[in-house]
């Protein structure tokens, strides 16, 4: 058998009495292999379905560990055990070594082993009746500094497209942007820039619009500036842009970026692209989905099926320095290219979770639904109820066989009024992980006095909450009044600031044409996230009538703020600045910060 992949339709025909051949043995093989391959490839996909994760041991040695992963022609590659491997002995080392940036490959191999020798003789020239008795399915680690081609690897190209905007001496600025929109609707544009063995500070901008396309700030451009605030000499950054879409109709148009507009800067010295770079758009009122399916379909078979250069598995990306003697992996990202082949049981979860974290897990029972939420570091997005009330739930643990008596605490998390001394109160609340007559319920007080009228099972505890006033946050504790097999209890909390009080005397406004009197404020001002975890800011507009703002961050790279003030941190950690101004009376701004850490 060759390392081939086989779309066979052809099977044997079995009779008595039929003489069967090596020929015979062969084409079942070949048929089984195929179907199964020609299934994984077409239903399932390509890519790492579990572990082959990649582990530095040191500056020269890596662990791939053990895991499956399904190649573009449908076939499996399993990892069996962890193997530790150095660098300089994988295949496509030597000659890449002094490329810097080096892709570490895995491919399927089969192998002959259990050499043995056949008795009718081998049938070979040579005369050699040595045979070998099973193929082995294995697989074969490569290192390579080719980057694939987008479009090879998955199917995004139905949805956006890339462009190259500007590849120089270790420099490169390329865009991904939709290939559709709806009218209405915006059209993502991402800028992905890469620095490879580039020691000097890089600074670049740029213009990109088009007809029926309107900045977040109405302008018909979106200007993109990047300057570099950490020097370093590999990096990778994406950051994403918004333009609106005023059209009310299907058309064709284009995104341009002007050659005049375009600026980049290395150290000191300076340079630009030779001409206009130009992306069409189709404007449809179609739904996205319906456009995509429409297009997948549309595809020729031979597209799926033709065997590329870049159809590999690609596990990491190794940024290597090297000298004459010896090397050292700098830096790795593993996964690069994001070549996850999920499994329909983890599709099912992901599709169960809500956006307030919370998932759905169906037992054997279908009638038995459990409700877990994972417990963050901050408190869930709170809900405005009014100006001066927000609430949300806490999820504080029990954990195993907790005992009479004891004290349980929430994380410490931020309320969201801001400042100052507020008002709080608590109930239980049901998220179906109680057994009640009832779908949804809370309990305020002593809760075992309504035990047998609504059928509750909820843990009998004392609230408390501690403020503080100057960190703008808060904390919940209960204690253990009985005995209890639950895990954990869900507190909905709701905090509140006293409204001002008021002069009766008729209050007559007067125009604040230059918005001498006007401030920004941002609440909360000081607030921690995990790494891609979120929170929403409020901004109040003192002194004007129109409260409306523009969000922004003040750094590329820093995640992400919708114009509702719900941020996104990026997977970085650190400290990022968030900017609110006012529409009305745009010289006047807040900003707050966000310390985006992972938990202790």
């Amino acid at each position: 058998m060759s390392d081939k992949q086989y779309y066979s339709c052809e099977r044997n025909n079995y009779f008595f009495g039929k003489l069967m051949t090596v020929r015979d043995f062969e084409s079942e093989q070949i048929y089984h292999n195929s179907k199964r391959r020609l299934g994984n490839r077409m239903l399932n996909g390509a890519g790492i379905v579990s572990g082959l994760d990649v582990i530095l041991v040191d500056s020269r040695t890596f662990s791939l560990e053990s895991g499956m992963a399904i190649d573009y022609e449908g076939r499996e590659i399993i990892v069996n055990e962890p193997s530790v491997k150095r660098l300089s002995i994988i295949k496509g080392f030597e000659e890449n070594k002094d490329k810097g940036d080096l892709y570490l490959c895995i491919k399927y191999k089969e192998e002959f082993k259990e050499s043995t020798f056949s008795v009718a003789g081998s049938g070979k020239d040579s005369g050699v009746s040595q045979e070998y008795n099973r193929v082995n399915e294995t697989y074969d680690l490569f290192v390579t500094d080719k980057k694939p081609e987008p479009s090879h690897l998955g199917l995004k190209h139905l949805v956006c497209d890339n462009i190259e905007l500007y590849n120089k001496n270790g420099l490169k600025i390329s865009l991904e942007i939709s290939k559709y929109v709806n009218p209405g609707k915006n059209v993502k544009v991402s800028v992905i820039f890469e620095k490879s063995n580039v020691t000097a500070p890089i600074s670049y901008s740029f213009d990109i619009g088009g007809e029926f396309f309107k900045s977040s700030d109405g302008k018909d451009k979106c200007h993109i500036v990047y300057k570099e605030s950490e020097v370093s000499t590999y990096k990778i950054e994406r950051t994403d842009y918004y333009l609106s879409c005023d059209a009310i109709a299907n058309a064709y148009t284009d995104l341009v970026i002007s050659k005049n507009s375009f600026n980049i800067q290395v150290g000191k010295d300076k340079d630009t692209i030779a001409e206009d770079v130009k992306h069409s758009v189709f404007i449809t009122e179609k739904d996205l989905k319906e456009v995509i399916i429409e297009n997948y379909y549309a595809k020729h078979f031979d597209e799926f099926m033709e065997e590329k250069d870049d159809q590999y598995i690609y596990l990491a990306k190794l940024h290597v320095i090297s000298n004459e003697s010896s090397y050292a992996i700098e830096d790795i990202e593993k996964n690069p290219f994001k070549q996850y082949l999920l499994s329909n049981e983890l599709l099912k979860v992901l599709q169960e979770v809500s956006g307030s974290g919370v998932v759905k897990i169906e037992s054997g029972d279908t009638k038995t639904i459990k409700t877990v939420v994972q417990a963050p570091a901050e408190a869930a997005p709170v809900q405005s109820v009014a100006d001066n009330i927000v609430t949300g739930v806490e999820r504080i643990e029990l954990g195993l066989s907790p005992k009479v008596g004891d004290t349980f605490y929430s994380y410490e998390f931020v309320h969201g009024l801001g400042f100052g001394s507020i008002g709080v109160m608590t109930a239980i609340e049901n998220q179906s992980n109680y057994e009640t007559n009832t779908d949804n319920f809370m309990l305020f007080g002593e809760s075992s006095l309504f035990e047998n009228e609504v059928g509750v099972s909820a843990p009998n505890v004392k609230i408390a909450s501690m403020v503080n006033p100057d960190k703008g946050t808060m904390k919940i504790g209960v204690r253990l009044q009985e005995k209890t097999d639950l895990p954990y209890i869900y507190i909905r909390w709701w905090a509140f600031k006293p409204f001002k009080v008021e002069s009766e005397a008729p209050k007559v406004e007067t125009p604040n044409m230059g918005g001498e009197n006007v401030n920004v404020s941002i609440t909360p001002n000081t607030t921690r996230v995990e790494p891609l975890g979120q929170v929403r800011f409020f901004a109040s507009v003192d002194g004007a009538s129109s409260q409306e703002v523009n969000w922004s961050l003040t750094e590329p790279g820093s995640g992400t703020i919708d114009k509702n003030g719900l941020y996104t941190a990026p997977s970085k950690e650190g400290v990022y600045e968030v900017r609110a101004q006012s529409v009305k009376f745009p010289d006047k701004v807040d900003t707050a910060y966000v310390v985006v850490s992972v938990a202790e």
